[in-house]
Order: structure tokens, then sequence, then C-alpha cells
């Protein structure tokens, strides 16, 4: 049922038709999308007719060898203009503002149905523990279509958990707990990755998240170890 509601929440805003390989990865890709659309429309409205009054108006011997002086003060202040300039950039910013609050929202707020896995980092591994108590190291397990959040923590230094495919990143902390929030629509295995430089094995400091079929992993997390 989460999953449903999140594809259609994927599609309401925009989003791909075909549903992606994990959430929230889609709110980054739809912000972007209207930021680049947004920025490629106030370039093209600024500078085609700036170049078009630059060939326009350049300089040609004999023919306007002066400007035309005094023209401003005869047409007025122009106050029409200065509104529209005003206003239009105006309600732009304030729509890219509301909408990328929106998607930082969805992206941020876990489902209520997650799986919780407590995290533990130090330098330089990953520690997974679930809710009834099964442990695992650099291996992290989790259930095809199931929304999964990570309470993370540190034992030593700053480190911080980033998964590519969902492009999502959470700092782990020492003396606080932090979380995100992923699901993943495919099973396979992906890469994790600290990216917060945390010393001299920085580089190897990697979580294999093994996503497979819900039974699989109830079968998995029923084993002893």
């Amino acid at each position: 049922m989460q999953t449903l509601s999140l594809a259609s929440a994927d599609v309401l805003a925009g989003g791909a038709a075909a549903t992606p390989i994990a959430y929230p990865g889609q709110y980054w890709d739809q912000m972007f999308n209207i930021w680049l659309i947004v920025a490629v429309g106030i370039y093209l409205i600024v500078a085609l007719p700036m170049l078009y009054f630059l060939v326009k108006y350049r300089y040609r011997r004999g023919v306007n060898e002066q400007g035309a002086q005094g023209a401003h003060e005869e047409e007025g202040p122009g106050i029409g203009i200065e509104v529209l300039w005003t206003v239009i950039p105006l309600i732009i910013v304030i729509y890219l503002a509301t909408q990328s609050l929106a998607f930082y929202t969805r992206q941020r707020t876990p489902p209520a149905d997650s799986l919780p896995v407590k995290v533990e980092s130090a330098m330089w591994s990953w520690n997974f523990e679930y809710s009834n108590g099964k442990k695992s190291t650099t291996d992290l397990y989790v259930p095809v279509g199931k929304p999964v959040k990570l309470l993370l923590s540190s034992r030593d230094v700053i480190h911080a958990f980033h998964i590519p495919e969902a492009k999502t990143m959470e700092d782990a902390v020492p003396g606080r707990v932090t979380y995100l929030w992923f699901q993943f629509n495919k099973t396979g295995e992906y890469r994790a990755y600290c990216r917060e430089y945390c010393g001299t094995a920085h580089a190897f400091m990697l979580a294999t998240i093994k996503v497979v079929t819900p039974e699989q992993f109830e079968q998995w997390l029923k084993q002893p170890g």
C-alpha cells in the first residue's frame, strides 16, 4: 500500500512513469528538472533579446553616431515594466521555494510502516541491528518494496551513510541519533558508502545492501546469529 502511494505521488508530481530503482531519489530528480527548466527559460528570455539588441543597435559609422538623448524623459518613468520585472521573479522564487520544500519534506519523512534498523558506524565498518536483535556487519538485508528507516549513530568520529541509487545521505554523529529512509523496488545488491572523510581507511568503509524478496528476508531474519 505504501509503495502504491509513493508511486502515485511520483506520477502526480510529474515524475517518470516507470518506478525508480529506489525511493526517495525521484524527488531530487524532479527538483533538479524544475530548477533546470526555470533557469534555462530565464536565460533564454534574457540572452536572446540581449543578442538581438546587441546586433540591431551596434555602432555603425554615420548611422548611429549619437544616442537618442532625452528620449527616455519624454516617455515617462515606465512604472509598468518596473512592476513586471519585480512581480514575475517574486512569483518564480516563491514557487521554487514552496515546491522544493514540499519535495524535501517528502524526502525526509519516513513512511509510517518503515522497517527500523539501527546502524552503528565505527572506523571503518557499518554494524546493523534489527528490531528482533539480529545483527550483521557490512551486509544490510532489506525486503524489496519495503521502506526502511536507518537510525544512525557513531562510536568514534563523524561518518556519513550514502546510498547513490536512492540519492540520500545522512551523517552519523557521536552522541546523537540521526536518520534516513529509502526503499528499493528491485532485488539485487547495491553499494553504500561513507561520504565523510573519517581517517586512513575511509575509502574502504563500504556496506552492501542486499535487497531480497519478503520471504527471503523473513527467512534470513529468523536465522540465528
